[in-house]
């Protein structure tokens, strides 16, 4: 999911809610790669993948091929057909081809963002993010307005592309890293899924989806979805060692981040707060019909520390509120959510 510098997109709900968990055995036996958490700038001398680490397009490609056949079940629509599946693979070699952007590369953010789901639907907080790639305002789709079965394979293939040469896609991306190492791959991805790269220079710190950056560089490792040991609460404060020694810090809880416009902190509301009855920030997708209870999300917030705040039981937030992630880590600081009715 990608947007405009300076503008903000959805934190990658795909890449952290989206799609069948791969069992670890079997990732494993497929190309031998376990998850290590990256922390720091994306550079080798932070311990970050060269290039001579990733896996080869035909071993990631095998990887990754039993996530794309059961990937749409989550949305309720038809998995892919094998033929689908080998639409993929020629739109990946297509777009990389016609953009120059390494085909591994869109294989591992295509992952990231749908898990390989033709009929993935288009998401839109305040940027469309469609098809396989989520790229930014891209047309192609095989799930809006009626779900297609079977999805084109010329759409297939302009999904791809649009994700590698749209305005903020790939290409550019990397072209905004300004970096001529490895690191301009893990910069772009991370670029691509929150607009920007926070002042610090670490790529789990600011924005969107703390993890992602180093969710792609697993990826191309060879790591399918199952054990990730990165934490979205800390890993921002991971800087990283020379030869991938990443250990995660010492922390006292892993609070789950407010997706926001800018970088907060991890503090919890101690105090209840008075619902509101009429929404004060802008009304958050998927809010309940007929809501006569709202809580606007703060710096900091969480499902868990919202509903604790307005008194509502756990799990409220995502039964009133559809447009929430599994895991709840798509909240947007300044909006209201339903938390009662």
């Amino acid at each position: 999911m990608v947007a405009a510098q300076f503008m903000l997109a959805a934190s990658s709900i795909f890449a952290l809610s989206y799609g069948a968990p791969m069992p670890r055995s079997l990732a494993e036996r497929a190309t031998g790669a376990t998850y290590k958490a990256y922390g720091g700038d994306g550079t080798v001398a932070k311990g970050w993948p060269a290039e001579k680490d990733w896996k080869s397009f035909d071993e990631l490609w095998e990887a990754n091929v039993p996530i794309m056949k059961t990937s749409c079940k989550q949305f309720n629509v038809e998995n892919n057909s094998d033929q689908e599946i080998k639409d993929i693979k020629a739109g990946l070699e297509a777009a990389s081809k016609t953009s120059g952007v390494k085909k591994e590369f869109l294989l591992a953010i295509m992952m990231q963002e749908s898990k390989g789901c033709v009929r993935a639907p288009t998401t839109n907080y305040g940027v469309r993010n469609p098809g396989l790639m989520q790229d930014h305002d891209g047309k192609a789709t095989c799930n809006e307005g009626g779900v297609k079965n079977p999805c084109p394979a010329n759409l297939i293939t302009q999904m791809i592309t649009e994700g590698a040469t749209s305005e903020f896609g790939l290409k550019q991306t990397i072209e905004l890293s300004k970096a001529s190492d490895v690191s301009k791959y893990y910069k772009a991805a991370r670029i691509y899924n929150s607009g920007s790269i926070a002042a610090s220079g670490n790529l789990g710190d600011g924005i969107a989806t703390h993890c992602y950056a180093s969710d792609v560089a697993n990826r191309v490792r060879g790591w399918v979805d199952g054990g990730s040991t990165c934490e979205e609460g800390t890993i921002g404060k991971n800087t990283g060692t020379a030869g991938g020694n990443n250990e995660k810090p010492n922390e006292t809880e892993d609070p789950k981040p407010t997706t926001t416009s800018k970088p907060i902190s991890n503090s919890k509301p101690t105090t209840p707060v008075k619902e509101e009855s009429k929404p004060s920030g802008t009304k958050a997708q998927g809010a309940a019909a007929g809501c006569k209870k709202w809580y606007t999300i703060k710096a900091g917030d969480t499902c868990a520390s919202a509903e604790k705040a307005a008194g509502a039981p756990a799990g409220t937030l995502q039964k009133l509120n559809t447009g929430l992630s599994a895991d709840c880590s798509n909240l947007w600081k300044g909006y209201s959510y339903c938390i009662g009715q």
